[in-house]
Formats: structure tokens, sequence, C-alpha cells
């Protein structure tokens, strides 16, 4: 009896019902960045293929508004370069991070609620950002009610703690003050004129 190489045997696993959904993910791996291109494929990875929506991780909030914008496209040339019958394709940010913190520490789940979660540096940039405002607690809520009391608590001891905009005289993040001279609600109704398609 001649023994198949792996790679065959693997092709007619994936011919099965049951196994259709991993070979079409493979496929998409294997084509991702002669799809997208080196500079996206470096922000935004393939983590997995469900009911024929394409999820996909990508760096950052930003990455993620960009690609949905170009979704159609990718989901086109995926579809007719790979012969699949995608339907849609999901970008999250928050994909890549568990997918990356998974792939570092050898585990499939989230990380332990014991660590504090490591946070992205363009959310540590972003002026309104307020360390004191992630959750360092071990154990999560078990109700939505005891999930609000927690944030309630948290935003009033905050508050307490937050300088005041000088313009509405409300409690505003010390990096809002620092970029604006005021808080960033004082700031939009500040601009003058359309920003965007939009009028403020």
């Amino acid at each position: 009896m001649a023994l198949d190489s792996i790679h065959t045997v693997i092709h007619h696993l994936e011919q099965q019902p049951r196994w259709r959904g991993r070979g079409q993910f493979r496929q998409v791996l294997n084509q991702w960045t002669a799809v997208v291109g080196e500079g996206v494929a470096r922000q935004a990875a393939p983590v997995r293929l469900d009911q024929d929506v394409l999820h996909v991780a990508v760096v950052n909030p930003m990455w993620a508004q960009t690609l949905t914008l170009e979704r159609l496209r990718i989901l086109a040339k995926l579809n007719d370069r790979l012969h699949l019958d995608l339907r849609d394709i999901r970008f999250s940010s928050g994909d890549w991070y568990r997918h990356n913190k998974a792939a570092q520490t050898g585990q499939s789940g989230p990380a332990p609620a014991t660590r504090p979660p490591d946070l992205p540096e363009w959310l540590r940039q972003h002026p309104c950002f307020e360390p004191r405002t992630i959750p360092r607690g071990q154990q999560r809520p078990s109700t939505a009610e005891e999930s609000f009391e927690r944030w309630a608590g948290m935003t009033q001891q905050l508050a307490a703690q937050q300088p005041l905009c000088p313009q509405c005289r409300c409690h505003c993040p010390v990096g809002e003050l620092k970029r604006w001279g005021r808080c960033c609600i004082c700031a939009v109704q500040g601009l003058k004129g359309p920003v965007g398609r939009h009028s403020v």
C-alpha cells in the first residue's frame, strides 16, 4: 500500500463538508498578501472564516475603518482569485490584540483576568486617555447592574481628581487640556465652518 503525501491527505480532508471552511481559510491565508499588498498585510491578518464571512484582525481602529471602506473591492478580488463565495469581510482591532496575545503566551483563550490589560500605543497617545479608567479588578461583574455601578463609581472618583475645563467648568482629562486648552466638547463647539462633509 502506497503512502500519500501530507498535502494529498490535507487536500482530501478539505474536500469534506466539515473541513471545507478550513480549506478555504487556508487558501485566503496563502493569498492574502498577494490580494491586499505587503503594506496592508503587515497591518491586517485574517484570523477566521465563519459562515462565509472572513474576520480580519487589524492593528488599530483607523485601519479597520479604512479597510471597511475597501472591503467590497478586497472581497471581489478574493472571490475572483480563489473561486470562493465569501459574503463579507469584518475588520476588528480587538482581534489583533487577542490573536497576538494568544500567540505570544501560547494560549487559545482570553488573557487571565488577574493581569492588567496590555494597551495599544495609539490608545495611550489619545488625548482623552485616562489610565485610571482601565478596570483593574480581578473579578468581572456578574450582572448589568453591577457593571453599571462599578462604572458609575469609577467615573465619580475619576471626575473628583480631574481638572475643570476653563470654558464650561466640567471635569475633563488632562490630555484634552494639554492638547486644546479646554475639553473636547468645547473644542468641537469652537470650530467654525464645515468639517469634512458635515457642519459643526
